[in-house]
């Protein structure tokens, strides 16, 4: 399975949501893993909206469902205030 979505989060909300969780391992600075399921963190250019402009990154999940479901999980109710 793969998860691939854009969210307005700044990549270092994202990286210390992902560090902060005991059984996820960080690879690199924008690579953790939790069981099967790889997570890279990319951050885009932001996107304008006037005189404001979002952080935006992409987060791409990949490994087996049940892995990718629990993370995401996770990670969706800790942003979901933000509008993702």
């Amino acid at each position: 399975m793969t998860k691939d979505e854009t969210w307005s989060v700044s990549i270092q909300r994202a990286r210390s949501f992902f560090r902060e969780q005991e059984d996820v391992t960080e690879e690199s600075s924008n690579c953790y893993r939790y069981g099967s399921c790889r997570i890279t963190l990319t951050e885009l250019k932001p996107k304008g909206m006037g005189v404001w402009a979002a952080k935006r990154i992409r987060v791409l999940m990949e490994g087996e469902d049940a892995d990718i479901e629990a993370i995401y999980h996770r990670y969706f109710i800790q942003f979901l205030s933000t509008g993702g």
